[in-house]
């Protein structure tokens, strides 16, 4: 049976290989990159077989062969692109002892837009920077549309707190969202049966909480007190409400999408080049993602409009706040490359079809 490698030191051994994304990736990455990579040993002849679409491969060391029959996969053959198991029921057979790092590849996307968005933040310096590093692992914010978080980021002012005091009381309305920048928190609740609160959590620095009851219109369903003095970022109801109801970017479904490229908009690649090279929409203009910021001016038109496109949408989302904070006109490929129906085309990196 295969077994699973503790991922302590493996993900910056895929950053030191020059494995693909993660080469890519600061090592901010790495706590993220823990809880979402997993490192398979496999001995010879043995299988492993994953019931989830969409998970990405790389071989650090050995040799394996997808079910599908391909070429064997080793570290030279994923190291550049990863083989991805693009169906359910997807499965490896080690033609050699091996270790494999699988992961979704909607979740590398994720990684990398974020990762991106903390650096150009920290680049940024100041407040905005210093919760972008800090917070970049916080789940909540994943639950916001990931263009939006520089903006509540923006938004958030601080509060002192003291232990005992309490943020807010089940029943009562709900005014902010709250992230706890110090200090540590407890979470009481009564239930239908329960005569007195019960603890039922304890919120760390970097959690966030008081959002459930922002998007459904009711009321606190649960108690927040401060187990310990510390600081909140506060972002207030209406800010919540326009970041999370009103995008700052347009998306657009891949029929849309068609229709605005054959109207003459340009599809604006993200990606890597070697996720280009591999397969990208005929015509569109390679602009990675972490070189937007520095070659968008000089390579991009303003007259222009620009269909922004990377695997999953992520990523473009990111590039079109950036594109549209420039002045540009640009929209975001919904769902991304993944559920684009209408043809994509081999071709080298250098060169924007």
């Amino acid at each position: 049976m295969f077994n699973l490698v503790n991922s302590g030191n493996a993900c910056a051994a895929l950053r030191r290989g020059g494995f693909h994304p993660y080469v890519r990736l600061g090592a901010t990455a790495d706590a993220q990159l823990a809880d979402g990579v997993r490192f398979i040993a496999l001995r010879r002849g043995e299988q492993f077989t994953t019931p989830l679409p969409n998970q990405q491969v790389s071989v650090l060391q050995g040799r394996v062969l997808a079910a599908s029959g391909e070429r064997p996969l080793t570290p030279a053959s994923t190291r550049a692109t990863p083989h991805e198991l693009g169906g359910a029921g997807g499965s490896l057979v080690a033609e050699a002892d091996a270790l494999v790092a699988v992961a979704d590849s909607d979740f590398l996307d994720l990684v990398v837009s974020w990762d991106e968005l903390a650096r150009g933040a920290g680049e940024m310096g100041g407040l905005v920077g210093e919760r972008m590093s800090r917070l970049q692992h916080a789940t909540a914010f994943r639950r916001l549309p990931l263009e939006c978080v520089l903006a509540a980021l923006e938004r958030m002012t601080p509060r002192r707190v003291v232990a005992g005091e309490e943020i807010f009381r089940q029943g009562d309305a709900g005014d902010a969202f709250y992230t706890l920048w110090e200090g540590k928190a407890e979470v009481w609740q009564t239930g239908p049966y329960d005569d007195v609160p019960q603890l039922v959590a304890v919120r760390e620095a970097g959690e966030a909480f008081g959002d459930e009851a922002l998007v459904t219109g009711g009321t606190r369903n649960a108690t927040v007190r401060m187990a310990s003095n510390g600081e909140l970022l506060v972002l207030p109801r209406v800010d919540f409400l326009a970041l999370v109801s009103r995008p700052l970017i347009q998306e657009v479904d891949a029929a849309v999408a068609k229709s605005m490229l054959e109207a003459h908009w340009l599809a604006l690649d993200v990606r890597y080049p070697e996720e280009f090279e591999d397969a990208h929409i005929p015509g569109a203009k390679l602009l990675p993602l972490g070189e937007l910021r520095e070659r968008c001016d000089a390579e991009l038109s303003h007259e222009q409009g620009y269909v922004v496109v990377c695997l999953s949408g992520k990523r473009s989302a990111v590039g079109a706040l950036l594109l549209a904070q420039r002045g540009f006109r640009a929209v975001t490929l919904k769902d991304g490359l993944r559920e684009w129906e209408f043809g994509v085309e081999p071709g080298a990196a250098g060169a924007p079809a």
